[in-house]
């Protein structure tokens, strides 16, 4: 037992692991505060905790040129998962988002996080011989599957993540400026078509709301309200649990998942947040310096693009929460309630350590 142990801990960067449980351990401890220690929420936490660690331990062990191999059936098994969800998906609040695995719901969006990002790189360099142009259009195709499959469940949040990673891709990859002058010219063409085309009205209330949340305090304004002032009113030391009127007292709905750094800025104040601020950039920071470390060109440009999928999430989170951005659904990496995102930040930090462990075997 202690030979294995011995094996796994070789596999994985310790400076990320403690970094991850630290985070891991500080979400479950507010999931708590939230939703009462004595709920199922933080039971089940506590398993996805225990159950993710095994499943990053597990994929850090993965040889990633069998990722690269298998990605467009990983791929396929993705955008199958999306269309699987239409049909016999669990729909809450009007969205169908989740398959029902009985002992939790998988959102299955988040697999594609990890799929599509491997499947593209895995284009980029076996077409690199081809024409810039004709990597581009592979990439933009194949993620704009997933990015309507997602966009029509409804989940805006989510589709604009996946629509990101694949112009992150091309971006990273080399894209000259006349291409992004272009893209960025129809971007701006294509805002007005998807305000009255595809946004719907609860979705157009959320952006017009993030200008004047007092418009319609009671209904699309209500989540950012409640939140600013939960933050707001934590000041620099925080209420602590007993006194926090917007969590304790259940103005802010969905304290435990989306918005669980309101209760982390009420109860502990801004000193709460700085600990935390400084916990998350110390991750962000090692990550960098593993990316930053690695040799092949596909390698790193997969770890950058999966570091960046993490940190756009943690930016939207903070400042959706904070009343800087539409409230889009985006979980708190690492420290909001749920498996299915848990898990996937796991696998994604799993498959990190497998490429830097690639790397070293280079070296070696």
């Amino acid at each position: 037992m202690t030979n294995l142990l011995n094996i796994i801990f070789n596999y994985v960067d310790k400076q990320l692991t403690v970094y991850l449980i630290i985070l891991m351990l500080f979400g479950l401890y507010l999931i708590g505060e939230a939703a009462g220690f004595d709920s199922n929420f933080f039971y089940k936490q506590c398993i996805f905790i225990i159950s993710g660690f095994f499943i990053y331990f597990l994929v850090s062990l993965t040889n990633i040129r069998i990722l690269y191999r298998f990605s467009f059936l990983l791929y396929l098994i993705s955008i199958f998962l999306l269309i699987l969800t239409f049909f016999i998906g669990t729909e809450v609040n009007g969205s169908k988002r989740w398959l029902n695995l009985i002992l939790f719901k998988f959102q299955t969006s988040e697999l594609i996080k990890i799929t599509l990002p491997i499947f593209l790189i895995f284009i980029v360099e076996n077409f690199k011989k081809k024409s810039e142009t004709m990597v581009e259009f592979f990439i933009l195709s194949f993620t704009l599957i997933p990015f309507v499959l997602i966009l029509i469940q409804p989940d805006l949040g989510s589709s604009l993540i996946i629509l990101f990673i694949g112009l992150i891709i091309i971006f990273l990859n080399g894209l000259n400026k006349y291409k992004m002058i272009f893209g960025f010219i129809v971007l701006l063409a294509a805002i007005p078509y998807a305000w009255f085309n595809v946004l719907k009205d609860y979705q157009k209330s959320r952006v017009l709301n993030l200008f004047d949340p007092f418009s319609n305090p009671l209904e699309s304004g209500y989540h950012s309200i409640q939140s600013s002032i939960a933050i707001g009113s934590g000041g620099l030391f925080g209420k602590s649990s007993a006194y926090g009127t917007q969590t304790d007292l259940l103005f802010l709905p969905e304290t435990h998942t989306d918005f669980i750094f309101a209760v982390l800025a009420e109860n502990y104040g801004f000193l709460g947040n700085l600990i935390y601020f400084v916990i998350t950039f110390l991750l962000i920071s090692r990550l960098i310096k593993i990316t930053l470390d690695l040799h092949l060109h596909s390698n790193r440009l997969l770890a950058v693009t999966y570091v960046i999928i993490f940190i756009v999430c943690f930016l939207i989170n903070i400042a959706m929460v904070s009343g800087l951005f539409p409230i889009v659904g985006i979980p708190l990496p690492l420290v909001s309630y749920g498996g299915s995102s848990l898990f996937i930040y796991l696998i994604i930090f799993g498959i990190i350590n497998a490429l830097q462990n690639r790397k070293t075997l280079i070296a070696n």
